[in-house]
């Protein structure tokens, strides 16, 4: 067991906040990655935990169709979507471990109700931009 009972009870607290259904959709592979078992592990723990969340698991190799489609290209990967599958661009390369944790924790939240929680004139600003933008934010394990 990867989440012990006490931040199990406390995770269980956290998701009574769930609205809708979240899926976790979880690429890996078998070949060149040491971690996919952990984390399939960890999210299958985590997905136990309420009835609003689904664990779907692909094999990037095995499906590469699936793969290439969800833009994925490296294991593990991990996209959170709601029930009917539409993409809010969350995705999660590695182990989510330490402080990333609590910050899928907090994604998985924010697409279960449907809100970033961003203010008002925040959203206003991200609404007038023209072009794309691609942020990715890198944190290396402490």
């Amino acid at each position: 067991m990867l989440i012990s009972e006490s931040n199990q009870q406390a995770i269980r607290k956290r998701f009574a906040g769930l609205v809708n259904p979240v899926v976790l959709q979880y690429f890996e592979s078998s070949l060149n990655c040491p971690m996919c078992s952990e984390v399939k592990t960890l999210l299958q723990e985590l997905t136990g935990l309420s009835d609003l969340l689904t664990l779907e698991v692909v094999n990037v190799y095995a499906d590469e169709a699936r793969a290439k489609e969800a833009q994925v290209d490296k294991a593990p990967t991990i996209i959170l979507t709601d029930d009917t599958r539409k993409d809010y661009g969350i995705r999660y390369h590695g182990a989510p471990s330490g402080y990333e944790f609590a910050a899928l924790l907090e994604d998985i939240l924010m697409v279960s109700k449907g809100d970033s929680g961003l203010q008002k004139a925040t959203r206003e600003m991200l609404a007038s931009l023209v072009n794309p933008v691609h942020l990715e934010v890198f944190v290396t394990p402490t």
